[in-house]
């Protein structure tokens, strides 16, 4: 028993004692002050692993800095006399490489001219020494000694910090492509920028193609080495930050129990799995309009066209959709809705009610002018806006038409999924039926089509 007290006690120093070596913060980069602190200790003869726990940072991370950053030419650090550091020296008979009347072996001269004039000149390998820590001369007093014949590696704090901050900032400049691996890229980018995807989109389907990050590939557009100009890229979007207005505006519609702090009230979890539903308009003289259910949890969202922007409409097409689902899984997909205060969307009882007359659903209103709070709905009308842009008149527009318009945006990769696209995630879990109904389909990321041109291109138009 005492014994295994003793392991014990014996065991805990030890963690205790490698904990103490490694660093507070990871990720952190040496100092000035620290390189100096590393110089000093080094010329006072102190071990690695001492400087490592001043320092507060890990042995290897010393290590690696004093064997990265050593040099053999350091103005603080001058030998008294220079060294003949030829590999045959002790078996050289050469006389007169310098040219004067000398009758000694230049293997000899104090000058080591040898090291720079003899044509047979080998370098010396490194002192064995120097393969184990500290790795330099520093606190080596044999280095001055005339029996040392080895090279000297020393640890200049100066030269340290200098060489780290250009190789920083060199690692970060240029092209870091061949010319061939350029083209290549150009090649597979260059006609999917044209159907309107975003470099986001194609880094995430073509994972591993390229050698180098999207936001470099930027970086190359924009140092001009690529035959792709701004102009290629499609637009990025900015939203303004909405005003916050201090009186709600009275709607005629009693919506107690179906506000925006009505639906806070309800489980997160809930909350993250409620549909966001809007409606998209198209010319101001157009009748019809589409109207839009995205699942929060996986960014999917159904669009489905409205004969007329009205409450009936709306009431029908959740009925349709109750009917391909099944009133059971009505209830599981589309439990909780979050929409804004349009007058389509104003009769709770017809969007709650279901078809057999009990309850399918609950209907939560956002705030007055506060659409923002089913911002995701909003974000992704910027992807159908692509295709539809606004103006556009929604007359002309068939279901199967706006069938393939739903498919190429949700076959779309989002970052925000891992670079999955919505219809992945949704083919998993939604009914079969309901998409098979709505006739939406998952399109191959390299023809997925993000322009107005997609239904003239498919022969639609």
């Amino acid at each position: 028993m005492p014994c295994f007290r003793l392991l014990c006690w014996y065991s805990s120093l030890g963690a205790g004692r490698r904990c103490s070596s490694m660093p507070k913060k990871q990720g952190g980069h040496l100092t000035m002050k620290d390189r100096r602190d590393i110089e000093d200790r080094l010329h006072d003869g102190e071990s690695l692993n001492s400087i490592a726990s001043h320092l507060k940072v890990s042995w290897p991370t010393v290590a690696d800095e004093v064997k990265r950053h050593r040099t053999q030419d350091s103005p603080h650090y001058r030998s008294f006399g220079e060294k003949n550091l030829c590999r045959f020296k002790s078996t050289c008979d050469v006389i007169g490489i310098c040219g004067i009347d000398c009758h000694s072996k230049c293997a000899r001269c104090s000058h080591a001219v040898c090291n720079r004039l003899c044509d047979k000149f080998e370098m010396i390998e490194d002192c064995p020494k120097l393969e184990r820590a500290p790795y330099v001369c520093n606190g080596r007093r044999t280095r001055l000694a005339i029996g040392c014949q080895y090279p000297n590696w020393f640890y200049d704090a100066r030269l340290a910090e200098e060489e780290a901050r250009w190789s920083s900032v060199d690692s970060r400049q240029g092209v870091n492509c061949t010319p061939e691996q350029l083209e290549e890229m150009v090649g597979v980018i260059k006609p999917l920028l044209k159907k309107g995807q975003s470099l986001e989109h194609i880094w995430q389907t073509h994972r591993g193609e390229f050698p180098v990050s999207y936001r470099t590939f930027y970086r190359y557009i924009n140092l001009g080495v690529l035959d792709i100009c701004n102009l290629n890229l499609p637009k990025k979007m900015r939203y303004k930050p909405r005003k916050k207005r201090g009186k709600t505006l009275p709607f005629k519609t009693d919506l107690q129990g179906h506000t925006y702090e009505d639906f806070q009230k309800l489980p997160s979890d809930v909350q993250m799995s409620a549909v966001e539903m809007d409606c998209v308009e198209g010319k101001k003289s157009d009748e019809k309009a589409i109207l839009t259910l995205l699942f929060r949890r996986y960014c999917f969202q159904l669009m489905i066209l409205m004969p007329a922007q009205t409450q009936e409409c709306v009431g029908r097409v959740l009925d349709h959709i109750e009917i391909l689902c099944g009133k059971e899984e009505f209830r599981k997909h589309f439990g909780i809705i979050l929409t804004d205060r349009g007058h389509e969307f104003l009769d709770p009882e017809k969007i709650e009610t279901s078809i057999d007359g009990g309850k399918r659903c609950s209907v939560y209103y956002c705030d007055p002018l506060q659409s923002g709070q089913k911002g995701r709905c909003e974000k992704n009308h910027v992807e159908l806006r692509k295709i539809l842009p606004k103006g556009t008149s929604l007359e002309g527009l068939t279901n199967y038409e706006l069938s393939i318009v739903c498919s190429h945006v949700n076959s779309y990769a989002r970052p925000v999924l891992g670079g999955l696209a919505p219809i992945a995630l949704a083919s998993q879990v939604l009914p079969e039926d309901l998409l098979d109904g709505l006739a939406i389909q998952r399109v191959e990321p390299d023809g997925v089509i993000l322009r107005p041109s997609l239904l003239k291109e498919l022969g639609l138009r």
